[in-house]
């Protein structure tokens, strides 16, 4: 006899079949805009957003993306970042009927846009709280991360790290992770995740497959790392499982070039690290964002356009900061009409973001 469904499974595929629903009656660009996740300066083309006025709603009539990401510049008061993202998400609503998703850099410690620009909690690094290591901290972090978020309007936090620091000489993620101890790490970060997911708020683990090993920072450029799948499973790719099973909604894969796994290629734009590994080793059926695509690590080799289609040829349904909404667009538009791209592989991607967009109330 087969064991019939649970509820929970129930309910998700509720949800994935309205996604599909949708996805049906989506144009192929307002599905390519789905994959993206920009700041509002890369989607009006101003300088500094501060609110969402006729040049945002302009911009999301053109390009329907899935998601914006603020930074300090964009929090000025508190009902100032309100009203510019209850007015964003009107937009995107009245357009396709579709919510965004409205993300931020909320680690704690130096990471911690609201808390530096509008004085919500301030916590410490979390290096500090991985020398506790007590996990139900780490619970209470995402927690507090998660109502906070809320109270403005975001549902995204790219938060928490899940980076082993086990090189001493990284100076990237050397304070914002929980340690050099695998085992610690999972036991925090999967905590901190349903700590965030139980209050209703998605959030992205990063740096996938684990950017502790580095000496550079992907941020000036390029920065790689020689572990080997050996090792990555003794250790980097530890805390990514401990998040996968703890239902984390979003990973974030990060820039560095796994030199051993995939030398041609950053771990962002790779097909053997995304792919190969996170979906097909791992078996994680979540949403794989990429790090910032205006990092100089993809900026001084990649073009966006040719940044995104290769960020979802390897296997990525979001990208992040892309810095040419319509260059990026026009790129991936291409890359499906030449074959490059299958239209299913798009589908896919599509279907997992609306399909977290309904499972956390952001399209109803």
């Amino acid at each position: 006899i087969e064991p019939s469904a649970t509820p929970a499974t129930d309910v998700a595929n509720e949800y994935e079949l309205r996604a599909q629903a949708f996805v049906e009656k989506m144009t192929l660009q307002e599905k390519i805009c789905q994959m993206l996740f920009v700041t509002p300066e890369a989607l009006t083309g101003y300088n500094q957003v501060t609110q969402s006025g006729e040049a945002t709603k302009a911009s999301i009539e053109e390009f329907p993306v899935g998601g914006i990401i603020y930074f300090s510049e964009n929090l000025v008061t508190m009902d100032q970042t309100k009203e510019m993202i209850d007015n964003i998400q009107s937009y995107s609503r009245d357009r396709s009927g579709l919510g965004l998703f409205i993300g931020v850099d909320e680690e704690g410690g130096s990471v911690a846009r609201l808390a530096d620009s509008l004085g919500t909690t301030q916590f410490e690094d979390m290096s500090v709280y991985g020398a506790e290591g007590d996990p139900q901290k780490a619970y209470e972090i995402g927690a507090t991360l998660a109502a906070d978020l809320k109270e403005f309007g975001f549902n995204v936090d790219f938060a928490p790290v899940a980076d082993v620091l086990t090189n001493e000489e990284n100076e990237v993620v050397k304070e914002r992770s929980f340690g050099s101890d695998p085992d610690l790490v999972s036991s925090m970060v999967s905590q901190e995740v349903k700590g965030f997911v139980e209050n209703g708020v998605l959030c992205a683990p990063k740096h996938f497959p684990g950017h502790g090993s580095t000496g550079g920072d992907t941020h000036d450029g390029f920065a790689a790392s020689t572990r080997t799948m050996e090792e990555l499973q003794a250790c980097d790719l530890k805390p990514f499982q401990a998040v996968i099973d703890a239902g984390a909604p979003m990973i974030m894969v990060g820039h560095m070039t796994m030199t051993e796994i995939d030398s041609e290629n950053p771990a962002s734009l790779s097909n053997a690290v995304i792919t190969g590994i996170l979906r097909e080793q791992m078996g994680y059926t979540g949403i794989i964002i990429t790090d910032s695509l205006s990092m100089n690590a993809i900026t001084d080799l990649y073009t966006s356009g040719e940044a995104a289609v290769k960020a979802i040829q390897a296997g990525c349904d979001m990208l992040l900061c892309i810095s040419n909404v319509e260059s990026a667009v026009d790129a991936v538009t291409e890359a499906v009409n030449s074959g490059e791209i299958s239209q299913e592989r798009i589908d896919e991607s599509v279907i997992r973001i609306l399909t977290a967009k309904i499972q956390f109330g952001i399209v109803s």
